[in-house]
């Protein structure tokens, strides 16, 4: 018994993407749920885009039961969006057993996540509305609460990615990967073929022009620091941005809904969630600038690196 469940502890640790990119919450919680999951549907046909394409449904169900803004709605919208984070685990978990991982399938799991998550906070905020009887907490406070939510996980995103091409050597720069895309899709547009990609594609172009659009953004090669000293430097941000990431949010939110006051992650997100980012980019831009003031004359230093966007259905992916 001792040595199954050693094999198995040393399997799960084989689907992680590295201890610095995981948030407590997933490797503690959703994710070993996500193994038996994985576990469960290996030896099937079960791909991991139809993982994803399925977790739409336990999410927008979830969305549905929070528009209601009832007790019972909230409790049962909070079990489904736990199932939902488990399963947003398990494709991309699926995907690295397999070795199966595609760009289009990353594109496809963040477009779920953004579909899934956009339906969640409206419906959650339209509840807030019904229960306090004014929207005004869901106008002034809810809607810059989501925003900040969202540009913190864009931000965590960039920080991912960074710390994937560097070290792991798993990502590429994502205007590369457009390029690379869009050849493809021009080849199946003559094919008349692979629609769903193609739209995908289209999507993924619309993501990178929006978030990585400065040349600040494209890594320029040539860097003379070495991956040691560049790891010692940005480990400590990287494991402090985490803390505060996507499923963070998601079982706060949880926990907000189960005690019956839904308008605490509102501030949580707002106040706390803004000034977590901004301290850990603040660090961040600390710790780049520290080198500097070291460093030789005539001393070139190399762009930042960045990663794909959202989603996890791929084994470049972040799930």
């Amino acid at each position: 018994m001792t040595s199954l469940a050693g094999r198995w502890l040393a399997d799960y640790r084989r689907m992680l993407k590295g201890p610095e990119l995981e948030e407590p919450f997933d490797v503690y919680l959703y994710r070993p749920l996500a193994y038996l999951v994985v576990k469960a549907v290996a030896p099937t046909p079960v791909t991991p885009n139809q993982i994803t394409a399925i977790n739409l449904l336990p999410g927008l169900a979830a969305a549905a039961y929070f528009w209601r803004g009832t007790p019972d709605g909230y409790l049962i919208g909070a079990a489904l969006l736990f199932l939902t984070n488990v399963l947003d685990c398990a494709d991309g978990m699926l995907a690295r057993v397999r070795g199966a991982g595609s760009l289009t399938g990353y594109i496809l799991d963040g477009l779920a996540d953004y579909i899934i998550q956009g339906a969640l906070f409206t419906a959650f905020l339209h509840g807030i509305a019904l229960r306090h009887g004014d929207p005004r907490l869901s106008l002034y406070l809810g809607i810059p609460a989501g925003l900040s939510a969202a540009w913190w996980c864009s931000r965590l995103d960039l920080l991912r990615g960074e710390w994937m091409t560097r070290v792991h050597g798993r990502r590429r720069d994502p205007h590369g990967e457009l390029a690379d895309l869009e050849r493809q899709a021009v080849v199946w547009r003559q094919e008349r073929s692979h629609w769903l990609d193609r739209a995908l594609v289209r999507v993924f172009a619309l993501y990178v022009r929006l978030w990585y659009s400065g040349k600040s953004d494209r890594p320029v090669p040539g860097s003379e620091e070495s991956i040691d000293e560049w790891m010692r430097r940005r480990r400590p941000v990287l494991r402090l941005a985490v803390l505060m990431g996507p499923s963070t949010h998601i079982t706060l939110l949880i926990i907000a809904v189960l005690t019956g006051r839904p308008e605490w992650y509102i501030w949580t997100s707002l106040v706390f969630g803004t000034a977590w980012g901004l301290s850990v980019l603040a660090l961040r831009a600390v710790r780049e600038r520290r080198p500097a003031a070291r460093r030789p004359k005539g001393y070139r230093h190399a762009g930042r690196a960045v990663g794909c966007g959202p989603g996890d259905a791929s084994e470049t992916a972040d799930g």
